[in-house]
Formats: structure tokens, C-alpha cells, sequence
């Protein structure tokens, strides 16, 4: 039997405008997916995935895919091996965080399945996923990076160390899961000035520069308001501003998921107002 581990993440830096070759920060988490081969007496492969409880939410034989999900599966593995490589085999996965996080379940499949398969794991992201693969990149490198996404979808990456007064940041669950494959689409149908994008472009690159959480909040005031400018949507400080003190950053497509808080000092008013998943960075992010 093997075993495999891929780390979910979260993007701190160039949303959306990584898309159009902007450069992004991502961190991985501490929880991600995990991946057990075995092989099997069957002339078939079976695939079972299972949730942070333990239960399965997808059960089935290769053959008998029937649901839109079964069927991304059994395309994704059958592109990355031949039928008759993956006949005899169980994979099972278990998630770490909860679906709705949206850390990364669909990225981090990918990154094991490339890891099991020993296959190159680009094709496999842009032929069946959405995006810009900043994701699967941190499930491979499992260190935080600086990401960039060429023209011709090749992205490049190299390992980068983030400031460690971010250990003692926060990081809020919203409560309500992003479609990011349509907010992929969303984004990419319309067009967006390429000085914004620049722009964006050095604010990720000024991120590893900065000393204190002043700092972080001038930063996170700037990249709020150039993505806001970009994506013609108001900031998340705009919806919160009542009641929570330093500054909120959207992390990944904005309306849901998480959220970046410079302090903590708020947090007993938020989880009052029901927002009840409230970490340290260093709680969630492999720092």
C-alpha cells in the first residue's frame, strides 16, 4: 500500500489577477487530502472518497461512473494512466477540512493522483479543472509560494518565506463555499485594465517585505482596493466595518470562504455575530 499527502491552501495575494499573469502568494495548510493505493483482487478499479468524518461521499467502480462527479474522476484517472494500469488497484481519500472550506479538494486530488500515477500533473489540472493552478502548485511544492501563470500555461513558482508576525494574524471561515469555477468564468469574460493587474502583480511581491501588522494593514488596504477596481465588487470591509477592528482581506474569489483578519482583537464580536470558525494563521497555515 501507498501513501500520499497533498496540503490545501490559501492564496493571500493577486485573486482573480493572477488569472491574468499577475504574480500570487499562496500558503499551504495544515490539513489537506490524503491518498491510500492498494492493490486489489477485482478486475476493476474502485474509488472511494471520504470527508473530514470519515463518511464516503463518492463509492463507486471505475466502470459503473454514473454522476457528473464519478465521471471526473474516472476522466481524470484515465488520463493520467492506461485502463489497464488501473485495473486492481482501491484508492481511497480522506480530507482533513471539511468540503466546504474550499482548501482545495479538486486541486489536491489532482496533486495525488499525479504523485500516484508519476505523471505530469498540468495537463491533468488545465484539462479538467478551472483556474490558474496557483492550488495545485502548493499541494506539489507544500511550502508557501510566489506563483505566476504564463500565456502559454506553463506557470512558473519558486518557494518564498512569508513574515512571521503573520503567525499571530487571523483567518475567518465566512460560512458559505465560492463556486470558483464560476467566478473563473466570470472574470475571464470581461476585460480588466493590465496597469491594475501590474499593479497587483507588485503588491504580491511587496507582501514579503513587510515588518508589522501596520504595515499589513496599509497592504491589505491597497490590495482590497485594486482588486475591488478590478473585479467591480465592493471590498469584505465594507460588510463588516461595524464591528470589526484593523483590517479584512478576501482570500481567493470573494464572497465566500475565508478571510484574512490583521488582528484578533474582534473576534469575540464576530463569533457573537455567528461567525464561529476563528484561528491563528499559525492554527491553519504550515508556516
Amino acid at each position: 500500500m501507498s501513501d500520499f499527502f497533498a496540503p490545501g491552501k490559501l492564496l493571500l495575494s493577486g485573486e482573480y489577477s493572477v488569472l491574468q499573469g499577475a504574480k500570487a502568494i499562496a500558503v499551504p495548510t495544515k490539513m489537506g487530502q490524503h491518498l491510500k493505493a492498494s492493490p486489489n483482487a477485482a478486475d476493476d478499479l474502485h474509488y472511494a472518497a471520504l470527508d473530514d468524518k470519515g463518511q464516503p461521499w463518492l463509492n463507486f467502480l471505475l466502470s459503473e461512473a454514473k454522476s457528473s462527479e464519478e465521471c471526473l474522476v474516472r476522466d481524470i484517472l484515465l488520463s493520467a494512466s492506461k485502463v489497464s494500469d488501473l485495473k486492481g488497484w482501491s484508492l481511497e481519500t480522506k480530507l482533513d477540512f471539511p468540503r466546504e472550506w474550499g482548501l482545495g479538494s479538486s486541486s489536491t486530488f489532482i496533486a495525488l493522483i499525479a504523485q500516484w500515477s508519476q505523471k505530469d500533473v498540468w495537463p491533468l489540472f488545465f484539462n479538467f479543472l478551472k483556474g490558474s493552478g496557483y492550488d495545485v502548485a502548493v499541494a506539489l511544492a507544500k511550502t508557501a509560494i510566489e506563483y505566476q501563470l504564463s500565456d502559454t500555461q506553463k506557470p512558473q513558482w519558486k518557494s518564498v518565506q512569508i513574515p512571521n508576525f503573520f503567525a499571530e494574524t487571523g483567518l475567518m471561515y465566512l460560512g458559505k463555499k465560492q463556486n470558483s469555477a464560476l467566478e473563473v468564468s466570470r472574470y475571464l469574460a470581461s476585460d480588466h485594465p493590465t496597469k491594475l493587474v501590474q499593479e497587483i502583480s507588485q503588491l504580491s511581491e511587496d507582501l514579503l517585505k513587510l515588518n508589522d501588522v501596520q504595515d499589513l494593514e496599509a497592504w491589505m488596504e491597497e490590495h482590497e482596493r485594486k482588486t475591488a477596481s478590478l473585479i467591480g465588487k465592493p471590498t469584505i470591509e465594507e460588510s463588516f466595518r461595524p464591528i470589526i477592528e484593523g483590517k479584512i482581506k478576501s482570500l481567493g474569489a470573494w464572497g465566500g470562504d475565508f478571510v484574512w483578519l490583521s488582528r484578533l482583537d474582534s473576534a469575540d464580536k464576530l463569533r457573537s455575530a455567528g461567525f464561529n470558525h476563528i484561528y491563528t494563521f499559525k492554527e491553519l497555515v504550515d508556516h
